[in-house]
């Protein structure tokens, strides 16, 4: 991630190359997280964007938002179901959760 909002990406071929960038942030990248083929990424602009890649792109796949400050923090769980989460959640947390299918 950088201060311009933008997710820059190296694949790993027989060296790193620079892939390209990913754009969905308005303020500056803050962290970063993957799992799988997901890349999740925070920023100042207080969403959360999570792409995609799929043979060798990358699609946003949603934009999270709600969030009452900078994300500053990212952690993954895959694949994590909680059947008595009733998603009541507010800015007196110290953290949100979001649950991507």
């Amino acid at each position: 991630g950088s201060s311009d909002g933008l997710v820059r990406f190296w694949e790993e071929e027989e060296e790193m190359v620079y892939g390209g960038v990913l754009r969905g942030h308005k303020m500056a990248v803050l962290c970063l997280a993957t799992a799988g083929c997901l890349v999740i990424s925070g920023s100042a602009d207080k969403s959360v964007c999570v792409w995609r890649r799929e043979g060798g792109l990358h699609s946003c796949l949603a934009v999270l938002t709600g969030h009452c400050g900078p994300v500053k923090c990212l952690a993954v769980e895959e694949d994590h179901y909680d059947d008595n989460d009733d998603g009541d959640d507010d800015c007196d947390d110290q953290g949100r959760r979001w649950i991507v299918y």
